[in-house]
């Protein structure tokens, strides 16, 4: 049974200044030292114990590092989204993310904060400093709104400067970097975010970034625009916009497909806590109200003749792109463009194409992207459960056994769905790979 998805929890941030600080000889990180503490959901998240037994729920540490830190990464940190991206991207993402970044020497505990829309995922784990001889206590996976994230982290910045400036120190790297963002004004704000959530600062000169942004802002919508941010960096933006203005053109002068029977079955609730159970259950209201049955391979058959979706001759797929279609709903109708691919391909971009254009209910555009945002996991997860029924997959294999790539792909082939749509599925659903075939 999933969780239930309860109302985003409350991130808070103490900060307490000693009456009598110790002094380091360092003017920085002796003014900025303070007690800090860190609480989500209820749990602490700075709580340890030190290896001679003490417990505290605050760290008494210079947070100088730490504000820097923030002010120069703050809209990446608070809107960079992470992305179905490599190992080293997956380094570089916690550099924004990961509060261990700021340690600099000092105590910091194993926290990442992970945005993803609206929200932002904070995950703590148990960690041992060696150097501290202390250990930071709890495991934690939480939502907050990224709002309150902001807002506290707001008012950690705004404090400890103020308290360096109240000590003689008002021209840190710390004071410019908050000041250009304390002076970015809404409209200005906007532009903030679609930087910042490709992971770059908005405040270094991006001039083939900005040069695309503009040329692609006349073709596609500000939704899209926002999708294609989050899904890209600066490596893959100007590829990942030339995609996306030819999809956006070619949606335009695609033929209009019914969505009217999925509109009518109601939106979606997003109300569980992992993204995929909001796609798991999308996918079983659809099949309930189309008649399908939850172990039925030819189902998606079934799904796309209700909503008119007709798979045009299999093509030979373009470069690896994070865009995977372009759509658009007006009047109970969707307009697709999915990039030249085979067939099984296709299917699965239409489906998750469906689950986003279903999700917004009436009159808005998206991106289908690699992003790991929340609804465009949820997408992928519809996407799999119509292609390739988890049921079914118990029905062909049994439950809970070793299964070998070898036989997904069999069965990903008997019904059309591609192999690793499959393996992806099999995978979170318990299964387990063997190397044999």
């Amino acid at each position: 049974m999933a969780q239930e998805l309860p109302a985003p929890g409350d991130f808070s941030v103490d900060l307490q200044w000693p009456a009598n600080p110790e002094k380091g000889g360092v003017a920085l990180l002796d003014g900025s030292l303070g007690r800090l503490g860190m609480l989500v959901s209820g749990t602490s998240l700075t709580s340890y114990q030190t290896d001679a037994g003490v417990k505290a729920s605050h760290i008494t540490v210079p947070l100088y590092h730490l504000v820097n830190w923030l002010a120069h990464n703050w809209w990446a940190f608070l809107y960079e989204p992470r992305k179905l991206n490599n190992e080293e991207g997956e380094k570089d993402f916690r550099t924004r993310h990961w509060l261990g970044a700021a340690r600099e020497g000092f105590v910091l505990p194993d926290v990442m904060f992970s945005p993803a829309g609206g929200n932002t995922e904070v995950i703590a784990r148990p960690s041992y400093l060696r150097f501290a001889q202390l250990t930071f206590l709890e495991t934690v996976s939480s939502i907050v709104t990224t709002e309150n994230v902001r807002a506290q982290f707001t008012s950690l910045i705004d404090s400890v400067l103020q308290r360096l400036g109240e000590k003689g120190i008002k021209d840190s790297d710390a004071h410019h970097a908050w000041s250009r963002v304390k002076d970015t004004d809404n409209d200005q704000e906007a532009y903030c975010r679609l930087i910042g959530s490709m992971g770059l600062s908005p405040y270094v000169d991006h001039p083939d970034i900005d040069k695309g942004l503009e040329v692609v802002a006349d073709r596609i919508t500000e939704t899209m625009m926002v999708d294609l941010c989050e899904a890209t960096n600066v490596r893959t933006f100007q590829r990942a916009a030339d995609v996306t203005s030819a999809m956006s053109a070619a949606m335009e002068k695609s033929e209009p497909i019914g969505m009217e029977p999925l509109l009518a079955v109601g939106r979606p609730s997003d109300g569980v806590r992992p993204a995929y159970e909001w796609g798991y259950r999308a996918s079983d209201a659809a099949r309930r109200s189309f008649g399908i049955a939850a172990d039925d391979p030819d189902g998606s058959k079934v799904f796309f003749d209700k909503i008119g979706f007709k798979l045009d001759a299999p093509q030979e797929p373009a470069p690896a792109s994070p865009i995977v279609g372009a759509l658009k709903v007006n009047a109970g109708k969707m307009k697709l463009s999915l990039g030249p691919t085979d067939i099984a391909t296709k299917k699965f971009g239409a489906a998750r194409a469906s689950f986003l254009a279903w999700s917004k209910g009436e009159n808005n555009s998206r991106l289908v992207t690699t992003a790991r945002t929340r609804d465009q996991q949820a997408s992928r997860a519809f996407a799999a459960e119509i292609l390739a029924p988890a049921k079914y997959l118990e029905k062909r294999l049994g439950k809970g056994v070793e299964v070998s790539p070898f036989q997904l792909d069999k069965i990903a082939s008997e019904i059309g769905v591609a192999p690793t749509v499959v393996r992806y599925q099999a995978q979170n659903h318990g299964y387990e790979f063997s190397e044999a075939a």
